[in-house]
């Protein structure tokens, strides 16, 4: 019945061990009248026997009195139930504290080939868990003391560490001094899995041989807990490692389909931007040679006409008697009007011409066919025949007044672009500046023709050099402005918020793209709502080939 009751208490059935000691208490009347030993000045390290008897020893109280047997099991119980390893560690040292009568208590774990604090608790102050912290730095354990019980698993209780001569070189027992020490081996089926650390600063003693009976019970049921809490955590941090690599896979998968998204529409517009680049090349191609024939003819004719009149004149002062059909026919075409007239014809057949040559220079500047690679060009000459494009939307309709284009030009080289993508990027800014001030116009900006006169519809066109190395190009409108959650998203692929079927959300998404990746600049808008947006495009000098 003795063995029987030492197994029972070994294996932390301490229900069974109270019921022993209440069915049989005059077979176990040795055990429970058995007194206290007490320890002796030089026994410092006190090994952990196979017998029972060597084990174990008791008070004149019985275990159930020597022991909080409620607080134990509940314990036992609440660390049987956790699996969570930080609930568990923390959990386990405020229990431990608690019990043993220390008030530093350290627990030390392998991590791969290192042993690490992953636990450090101290009364009246916050237990850390799960930090890593390095043991060998001699500033928070005694050194020597857990290599001798990681090397052996042998239990170490020492009594008064501050005489102790095994300690007596160890930084840490020089600096801390502290009185009572305890060390222990945390076993599961043989397997050291981790080494608890326990100090009490004030108390010489402090571990008593109860004491040791709570710690052997706690850290029975802890060896267990602590193993498969290790186990549990190495199966999250491999799900954990699992759902990044899924994650990170589903990350690359989407940056590569929106990728082939953005490149496909890109292209789209692309293609759609040379189809246009070749359309307007072909017109204008087109409209120049007979344009170019018809300005050629105009100086001739215009002299052989001045030429006829002359001749007409001649005729008429030496010859004031003509025949009476001449004279009626003179008077039917109104000669003197023809005359004084047909030159100011010719004149402004010459000034439409010129002005046709222009835009054809304007369309043929702005689709840029021939230079698709980086060329130094006049960015005034792109944005002036950019402008040509949309002149017909700047005018004056029956519901808004005309859009006043503002140019203040700064004194700007030549700057190597790609100057049929740079066109593009001015036409696409400028096309949503007069579609975000006609917006201002339906929502009320300009409600009376006196606010109109006030403050016309503007859209301006600033180009400086802030920097010996930069150029600023900034298009901006007075409309009612862009908000701030629309803003953030402007650059966006397919964002727009005009309705269904008027905009593909691509204009500025493509515009960013230009600027920054083929340029080497940058694109950014600034808005203040109710007073208007503002486009800024930086384009570095010296380009990056």
């Amino acid at each position: 019945m003795t063995e029987a009751y030492y197994c029972y208490a070994r294996w932390g059935a301490l229900a069974k061990v109270v019921d022993l000691e209440t069915r049989y208490p005059q077979l176990l009347i040795t055990i429970l009248q058995k007194q206290q030993l007490s320890f002796k000045p030089t026994e410092t390290i006190i090994p952990i026997s196979s017998h029972p008897s060597q084990t174990y020893t008791f008070s004149n109280t019985s275990l159930s009195e020597s022991l909080d047997l409620e607080s134990i099991l509940k314990s036992s119980q609440f660390l049987s139930s956790e699996i969570e390893l930080e609930k568990l560690l923390s959990t386990l040292l405020e229990i431990i504290l608690k019990n043993a009568g220390a008030d530093k208590c350290a627990l030390l774990m392998p991590k791969g080939d290192r042993w690490l604090i992953e636990a450090l608790s101290q009364l009246e102050q916050p237990a850390i868990v799960l930090r890593s912290l390095p043991f060998d730095d001699h500033q928070t354990v005694p050194v020597a003391l857990i290599n001798r019980v990681k090397n052996t698993l042998t239990l170490a209780v020492i009594e008064n560490a501050v005489v102790e001569p095994t300690l007596a070189a160890d930084p840490y027992m020089l600096h801390h001094s502290p009185k009572s020490i305890l060390c222990a081996p945390i076993l599961n089926q043989g397997k050291l899995i981790g080494i608890l650390y326990l100090e009490n600063n004030l108390t010489v003693g402090a571990f008593t041989r109860d004491r040791l009976e709570i710690l052997h019970l706690l850290m029975s049921q802890a060896a267990i807990s602590l193993e498969n809490a290790c186990l549990y955590a190495e199966l999250e941090d491999r799900v954990k490692e699992r759902t990044q690599a899924l994650n990170q896979k589903n990350d690359q998968l989407q940056t590569t389909l929106k990728e082939l998204h953005r490149t496909q529409t890109q292209m789209v517009q692309s293609e759609k931007m040379s189809a246009l680049g070749q359309l307007v090349a072909g017109i204008a191609h087109e409209i120049n040679n007979p344009v170019s024939f018809i300005y050629g003819n105009l100086h001739p004719a215009d002299e052989y006409t001045q030429k006829l009149i002359l001749l007409l004149e001649l005729y008429q002062k030496h010859y004031p008697q003509s025949v009476k059909a001449i004279e009626e026919f003179a008077d039917l075409i109104e000669l003197d009007f023809l005359k004084s007239d047909l030159p100011k014809l010719f004149k402004s057949m010459k000034m439409g011409a010129e002005r046709i040559r222009g835009i054809v220079l304007s369309l043929r500047t702005f689709s840029r066919l021939d230079e698709t690679e980086m060329k130094a060009v006049n960015i005034h000459e792109g944005i002036d025949s950019t402008m040509v494009l949309i002149n017909s939307r700047l005018k004056a309709t029956d519901w808004r007044p005309q859009i006043e284009v503002i140019k203040e030009y700064g004194n700007i080289p030549l700057i190597e672009c790609y100057a049929g993508q740079l066109n593009q990027v001015f036409l696409n800014i400028l096309v949503n500046a007069i579609d975000a001030l006609e917006d201002s116009v339906v929502r009320g900006r300009w409600a009376t023709k006196k606010q109109a006169l006030m403050d016309n519809p503007r859209i301006y066109i600033r180009t400086k050099l802030p920097a010996p190395n930069q150029v600023t190009i900034s298009i901006a409108d007075n409309g009612l402005g862009i908000p701030e959650d629309v803003k953030k998203q402007l650059f966006n692929p397919f964002f727009t918020t005009k309705p269904v079927g008027q905009g593909t959300g691509m204009g500025l998404a493509i515009s960013y793209q230009i600027i920054t990746e083929r340029h080497g600049g940058s694109l950014e808008c600034v808005s203040q709502p109710g007073v208007g947006a503002e486009f800024i495009i930086h384009i570095p000098l010296i380009q990056q080939r």
